[in-house]
């Protein structure tokens, strides 16, 4: 008796309050943390464009002369593997950013001829990253940042 009570128990009250509280953990972290609706067991896949692939790391990086250029971290696997950027847009945290920066300040390439106006130089000074998501306000899409600005400098 005491063993079919507590299966009847478990059906009816600790399998739907596990499941809503991963779907409530899943909304909390989108909304707080920058985590991708399309992940961590919730529903917001349906209702949203914020996926993975759509996400971007905007990367800045500057010569010790002040010209700046864009940097595009997918494209450039001697600093950012393919499968750790998708994690990093996916669940962005600082202490990620800040690391992927400091690897950039060590390996930055040199931007093309068509970014900058005459030849950089071949230091670097700064490097800024920030994971933007794509969003729809009703009006247009566009692009807004998740996290704050992350920047290192040797």
């Amino acid at each position: 008796m005491l063993k079919r009570s507590l299966l009847r128990l478990l059906k009816t009250v600790a399998l739907p309050l596990l499941l809503t509280s991963v779907a409530c953990r899943q909304i909390v972290l989108v909304h707080t943390a920058g985590l991708s609706p399309w992940h961590g067991g919730g529903f917001g896949m349906f209702a949203s464009l914020d996926r993975d692939e759509r996400r971007i790391l905007m990367t800045t990086v500057q010569d010790c002369d002040g010209r700046q250029w864009s940097l595009d971290l997918a494209a450039t696997p001697q600093v950012l593997s393919p499968a750790a950027y998708t994690y990093i847009t996916t669940f962005p945290t600082t202490p990620q950013l800040r690391t992927v920066a400091e690897r950039g300040l060590a390996h930055a390439p040199q931007p093309l001829a068509t970014e900058v106006t005459t030849a950089p130089s071949q230091c670097i000074s700064r490097v800024q990253l920030q994971v933007w998501r794509l969003v729809y306000d009703g009006e247009a899409i566009a692009y807004e940042p998740i996290t704050s600005l992350v920047e290192v400098q040797p």
